[in-house]
């Protein structure tokens, strides 16, 4: 599957989750400024497409940056890129507009 066959959202969920591990749909919402409907329906979507899955588990971890990983319990319902998902994002050559900062490093 070519880049050309998913929306700009559905690229930016798939690239914010690359590049700061797994994430659940409010977290989502709030980073790409997208509403919680669109979002779902996007997730959904990306899930039929197997690049998407949900984390088993009671436990997540993801990145803060290159270096430095957090683990913490989960209260919501995280997706993560499955293998197809991260061998597309290792070969994705497009440029998508996503803020990865973390909120306390925003001005």
């Amino acid at each position: 599957m070519n880049n050309g066959d998913l929306s700009d959202i559905e690229l930016k969920i798939l690239y914010y989750i690359y590049h700061s591990g797994p994430a659940f749909i409010k977290k989502l919402s709030a980073r790409l400024d997208k509403d919680i409907q669109t979002l779902q329906s996007s997730i959904e979507a990306l899930q039929r497409m197997e690049y998407l899955e949900r984390v088993t588990g009671t436990m997540v971890e993801y990145r803060l940056n290159r270096r430095s990983k957090v683990i913490k319990h989960r209260n919501h319902t995280y997706y993560d890129l499955t293998r197809k998902g991260r061998l597309f994002m290792r070969h994705f050559q497009g440029k998508v507009e996503v803020n990865l900062r973390p909120p306390y490093k925003q001005v």
